[in-house]
């Protein structure tokens, strides 16, 4: 039986998680101020931290929780609090 080759691991460690919650606060999450350079690190970031959180679904909490809108002043503060205070 030959040995696999070694595959160099990709750059974006979580790619399914990633795309789907950047996807969701460009089009979903009415009044987010999406910006790519900002978003894709922070959600990285969101990913490292709270690994064991489903980030996804998350989102979709912290949407409907402030009635389809973003919160106003500083979103992304506001919804790493609310990941960080996530039980799963």
């Amino acid at each position: 039986m030959a040995a696999k080759p070694f595959s160099k691991p990709t750059l974006d460690l979580h790619p399914t998680g990633l795309d789907s919650a950047l996807d969701y606060l460009e089009h979903h999450l009415p009044g987010w101020p999406y910006d790519r350079d900002l978003d894709h690190p922070f959600l990285t970031e969101l990913l490292d931290d709270f690994p064991s959180v489903q980030l996804l679904e998350q989102i979709k909490l912290f949407r409907w929780y402030h009635d389809n809108h973003a919160p106003t002043g500083k979103p992304r503060l506001a919804l790493r609090r609310w990941i960080a205070n996530a039980k799963y």
